[in-house]
């Protein structure tokens, strides 16, 4: 009976992050971003098409796969990919906590940490479901599994098969993962007569799982479109779309900080020996995910690679100060106390935003894609209009294609596939896509091309060599809302 009440805060904690979780995610207004372009792909895969071959994803598949699996169980629907973004950010947190449990931190110390992870991370909740957070829980769970079990005889035949989950939930993440671990077991081997054995047995694993994939694309038919989209574009991509943030510098200053006290304390003589191997393996670790950061250097991504730091810097702060200080009731109850003043905080501005904001919004049906999700009644109208005249022109034997960002707000309703004109990127087209692109415009009858007629409205990822190319060699016809509507007849 004792044993059942000492798990009942616990219980409550996890409870109380899924139900924000829910809430966070839910009570996120539409709007046409990142999770509605990766619900567009998992949605045309449900209907059919098949991937990298009828529409163009750059990343590895596990995340659609997974995505499509839930579609077909619970139907496809935004709703759906909404809970399965609430189920990626709540097993996240679930295994931060497990983490720190199996670094030796205390169970209400880990619980606050856990709790103070869930405020950096709160403005990129509504992001949903997403396949760079996907990729980081396959991390975290290779991340545990080194701290229980990397004596255990299957260890290297496990982490061959994690860094295959990372590689195909996106691949530059696992290049990252692998190169952190292997570079690890360098250092702290020196190239012992058993350290490529081990290798050995990580990388053929690996080669074992991807080859496996690799003949299943091809007997599908879509292997040489995954290796032109997942690496032909990676070059258009990174000299295409890098960015800097000023604002970013004092995220950056922390990781920078973080990193030099870490190899500070490596340094200290009286710090015990697996202590340090700990510090050692996630600075290496951290180092080897900061990749993460590049080429696209925005909050977003910095958090991605902060969450490895955080957990670096809260161990060092743990073993050298919070654990010997934190040890009475007295500190439980602090600690307890501020976790609860966490989670009021958050349901409040939860509840706040949803009574003064989201109860105010318009919803889609049942029957919609979109159903029960927010909407400005602005932009309901603004959808209901597009999408009557792109069905209206369709019947009048006309096709129109929309080169911007919303593309996907109207194609997803009307469930029309125009394949990479849907998200016409640099960097998301393969080898030479842009002028791959341009070359199928010029093809063209019949079409109609909507673009933002003021360049500013434009994201920032969109190619301009396309958007020349419009403006200069097909012929304006009209406006309809904030897009110039040009025709190639």
């Amino acid at each position: 009976m004792k044993k059942e009440k000492t798990k009942l805060p616990i219980i409550i904690f996890f409870i109380a992050i899924f139900l924000f979780l829910a809430f966070a995610i839910s009570f996120t207004e539409f709007f046409c971003t990142d999770f509605i372009w990766n619900f567009q792909s998992i949605f045309k895969m449900h209907q059919g098409n098949l991937i990298y071959k009828d529409f163009n994803v750059i990343i590895t598949p596990l995340f659609f796969y997974i995505g499509n699996l839930m579609f077909h169980l619970f139907g496809a629907n935004l709703n759906v990919f909404q809970f399965y973004g609430i189920i990626i950010y709540f097993l996240k947190l679930v295994l931060l906590f497990c983490i720190f449990r199996s670094l030796k931190i205390k169970r209400f110390l880990s619980v606050l940490y856990t709790s103070l992870w869930l405020i950096l991370e709160l403005p990129y909740i509504s992001n949903s479901a997403n396949y760079n957070q996907l990729a980081l829980l396959f991390c975290l769970i290779g991340i545990l599994y080194y701290i229980l079990n990397d004596t255990k005889k299957y260890y290297h035949f496990v982490q061959g098969i994690l860094i295959f989950l990372v590689f195909f939930t996106k691949q530059t993440t696992g290049i990252y993962y692998a190169f952190g671990i292997v570079l690890f077991e360098s250092i702290q081997s020196r190239f012992d007569k058993n350290f490529f054995q081990k290798q050995f047995i990580k990388f053929l694993t690996f080669l074992v799982c991807i080859l496996t994939a690799c003949c299943i694309f091809y007997i599908r038919g879509n292997f040489f479109n995954f290796i032109n989209l997942c690496f032909g574009s990676i070059l258009e991509f990174g000299s295409s779309n890098t960015i800097f943030i000023w604002s970013n510098l004092k995220q950056l200053f922390m990781i920078l900080f973080i990193l030099a006290f870490s190899i500070f304390v490596l340094t200290l003589k009286n710090i015990a020996i697996n202590i340090k191997k700990q510090i050692s393996f996630l600075l290496v670790f951290s180092l080897a995910m900061s990749f993460n950061m590049f080429p696209l250097v925005n909050p977003y991504h910095i958090n991605m690679a902060m969450l490895f730091y955080y957990i670096l810097f809260i161990y060092i702060i743990n073993q050298l100060l919070i654990n010997e200080i934190f040890t009475t009731s007295l500190h439980k109850k602090i600690c307890s106390i501020i976790c609860i003043f966490i989670f009021s905080f958050l349901f409040v501005q939860i509840g706040y935003s949803y009574f003064t904001e989201y109860i105010n919004l318009e919803r889609f049906n049942k029957n919609h894609p979109f159903y029960n999700i927010g909407i400005s009644v602005e932009n309901m109208k603004k959808l209901e209009n597009m999408t009557n005249y792109i069905q209206t022109k369709k019947e009048q034997g006309i096709r129109v294609i929309i080169l911007s960002y919303e593309a996907a707000s109207y194609m997803i309703p009307l469930n029309i596939n125009n394949g990479d004109f849907d998200l016409p990127y640099s960097g998301n087209l393969g080898y030479a896509g842009i002028q791959n692109m341009i070359e199928k415009i010029s093809k063209m009858e019949n079409t109609e091309f909507l673009i933002f007629t003021n360049e500013e409205d434009c994201f920032y990822q969109e190619s301009r060599e396309i958007r020349e190319y419009i403006l200069n060699h097909l012929e304006k016809k009209g406006e309809l809302f904030e897009y110039s509507i040009y025709i190639k007849e």
